[in-house]
């Protein structure tokens, strides 16, 4: 009987995440440097977010990788070039992890070709 009680949760562990997913993270990205571009030092200090959720460790959907954080930051001036750029990860997770939010913020200056 016991053995019957556990075989749910081990398969529930066993695939979480599986019901749904589509989340896009980070890998790699190759930002511009400040030889790379026209730079000046009056360029703007800029920052953009992006973030994937998950829930329940079943679901999990968004796009938290590198080009929708860098869009998200150049959403005023889309031509331009963001170069000397920083990035960070936060993670905030609630109830166990029932519930967590993971965004990659990206900052850099806003320079031109």
């Amino acid at each position: 009987m016991r053995n019957r009680a556990l075989l749910p949760i081990l398969a529930a562990a066993a695939f979480s995440g599986c019901l749904y997913a589509n989340v896009h993270v980070p890998r790699a990205y190759r930002s511009a440097t400040p030889s790379d571009v026209k730079a000046n030092s009056s360029d703007r200090l800029v920052s953009g977010r992006s973030c994937y959720q998950t829930l329940a460790f079943m679901f999990a959907w968004g796009d938290g990788g590198y080009s929708a954080a860098v869009a998200d930051a150049l959403s005023d001036q889309p031509d331009s070039i963001l170069y000397d750029v920083n990035t960070d990860t936060h993670v905030r997770s609630y109830v166990l992890g029932l519930y967590s939010r993971v965004c990659t913020v990206v900052s850099g200056r806003v320079g031109s070709s």
